[in-house]
């Protein structure tokens, strides 16, 4: 069930910030911009459903499907078209495939498309009682074309897409009352993608500060079935390469800022944009949910923090379809991003406890 945040009054988080505080995250921002401008994205956006690594899963997939084994599938096909099968990174898990290979093409394309735009439309209305017209508005356009993305034919074979709208719902139908729904959804994200594992341990942290003890230990252990999964798929991949098998040259590429700003483009809002519009989009996006009270905002910010902070060191230019795992919720951030601009100029401009408590004669 999703549930919205109660009413607020129309003030942000920000808005109590000393002038100090709102000065360095307004540097901040511009400082962000100024990076992404000097250095914008690539112009190259990659994760189309007729991509090589699309043809990949969709070749293993079709393998299942006919019986044969996952493993036996992705090693034969990765080995054929010169993909690394080390270290076992480099080789999917199996869930997507095995999903896949039971529902068929069509009816996976179908599910991912129902999911994208729930996700977009739970977190539109996750907004909406924070927002006035016409970002109000704002919210529920962007919400409503924020799986545009993933509607098209073919796109089902990307983990990060799956893992990108599981991630979306499992941080838009959690309250404090209903929360296993939440902890299944984030569990499945984590499961077809390992990337999504971060999500895992922002919401037991956040459920553990905030004395629900209950909920973080569902999330914990949500967090360790995954790791004694990965285990397992490691020992799989193991068990299917050879010696002569490729290994991949690795994801440590220190790609910074602007590695970042190619994965935030990978959006509706972006993807057909000059990389330019990008690099301002972005940040002001991550204020907007940074200013948003309530826990909701604070685990969306933290979540994206944390990707867009390992993200700084790992991926490589290649990689960039990384960023369907944020496209379902990032850019909806942008609606927020006025009511907080405001707060922090106002903020800026706010005296000094000590000069506000003169009174002169």
């Amino acid at each position: 069930m999703i549930l919205a945040d109660p009413p607020s009054s129309g003030r942000t988080r920000l808005a109590g910030l000393s002038p100090r505080a709102a000065i360095g995250l307004l540097l901040a921002v511009l400082l962000l911009i100024g990076a992404g401008l000097a250095s914008p994205p690539t112009t190259n956006p990659g994760g189309s459903p007729d991509g090589g690594d699309a043809a990949l899963y969709r070749q293993i997939a079709a393998r299942v499907a006919h019986g044969e084994g996952y493993y036996q599938a992705a090693a034969a096909e990765q080995r054929a078209s010169g993909y690394p099968l080390k270290p076992f990174t480099a080789v999917r898990p199996p869930a997507l495939a095995e999903a896949g290979a039971r529902l068929g093409p069509t009816a996976a394309d179908w599910l991912l498309w129902l999911l994208a735009i729930g996700a977009g439309i739970a977190t539109a209305i996750r907004l909406i009682p924070h927002l006035r017209s016409p970002w109000r508005e704002a919210a529920i356009l962007l919400g409503a074309t924020s799986g545009i993305l993933f509607v098209r034919s073919g796109m089902w074979v990307w983990h990060e897409a799956w893992a990108g709208v599981l991630v979306g719902l499992a941080l838009a139908c959690r309250t404090d009352r209903h929360w296993r729904m939440s902890v299944v959804l984030g569990l499945a994200a984590a499961l077809v993608r390992e990337l999504a594992f971060p999500a895992l341990i922002v919401m037991a942290g956040a459920a553990w500060v905030n004395g629900a003890r209950r909920e973080a230990c569902a999330w914990i252990a949500a967090a360790v079935l995954v790791l004694l999964l990965l285990g397992a798929h490691m020992l799989d991949v193991e068990h299917v390469a050879r010696p002569g098998d490729v290994t991949s040259p690795g994801w440590l590429a220190f790609g910074g800022w602007r590695f970042d700003l190619a994965l935030a483009r990978q959006s509706s809002l972006l993807i057909e944009l000059p990389s330019w519009v990008t690099a301002i989009v972005a940040p002001l996006a991550l204020l907007g949910w940074a200013s948003l009270p309530g826990g909701y905002g604070l685990r969306v910010v933290a979540l994206l923090g944390l990707w867009m902070t390992v993200f700084l060191v790992i991926g490589r230019p290649d990689n960039n379809y990384w960023g369907f795992l944020m496209a379902p919720f990032l850019p909806l951030g942008l609606a927020l991003a006025p009511a907080a601009l405001r707060d922090l100029f106002i903020a800026t401009g706010r005296p000094r406890p000590a000069e506000a408590a003169t009174v002169r004669p």
